[in-house]
């Protein structure tokens, strides 16, 4: 099971895939089935789909150089 939250890397969140049973501080946890990622110029936004019915959302905030 994978902890997810706003502080775990984006790579290792990019590395989750369907299948990947994951959950999140608020106690919400269930198995991937589908995974959307939503971009802008400030972040990146990965919606992680559960068979329970839920979702489990986390915004990485892009770094600038």
């Amino acid at each position: 099971m994978i902890l997810v939250n706003d502080n775990l890397p984006t790579s290792m969140l990019l590395d989750i895939k369907v299948g990947d049973t994951i959950l999140n501080d608020k106690g919400l946890s269930g198995v991937v089935v589908n995974i959307a990622i939503q971009e802008t110029d400030d972040f990146l936004m990965l919606i992680f789909g559960l068979q329970e019915g839920g979702q489990i959302t986390t915004k990485k905030l892009r770094q600038v150089c």
